[in-house]
């Protein structure tokens, strides 16, 4: 295969999307119906990258991993343990450290590019 062929591109991939969905123990509220394409999987699952849905929900977050995201659509609020939080919209990027602990809020529908990272 030439490297050429190895180039992920995430604007035209052809995975479909499948159901995904967060442990009911971490929901905080609704019941947001959530999808994600996996566009790349590789080091044994050590980086895996691709597209995620979600409609509004709250529920919470430990990361175990380093997360990169890019919203292409919608409304998140990331806070942490501490009450901080940021809120993030179409456009807007931002990488979440390992160990990570605190909440994802969608207040409107949301897609997102990522690039997750684990140890």
């Amino acid at each position: 295969m030439a490297l050429i062929d190895q180039v992920v591109s995430f604007n035209d991939h052809p995975v479909p999307l499948q159901p995904f969905v967060t442990p009911p123990e971490r929901l905080i509220a609704g019941d947001p119906a959530q999808t994600i394409a996996l566009y790349t999987n590789e080091l044994d699952g050590k980086l895996i990258a691709g597209l995620w849905e979600s409609e509004p929900g709250k529920w919470e977050a430990v990361a175990q991993r380093r997360e990169f995201c890019v919203i292409l659509e919608g409304r998140v609020i990331i806070s942490d343990e501490a009450g901080g939080e940021k809120v993030y919209t179409a456009g807007d990027s931002f990488m979440l450290p390992y160990g990570f602990k605190g909440y994802w809020e969608v207040t409107e529908f949301c897609r997102k590019y990522f690039v997750i990272l684990q140890d």
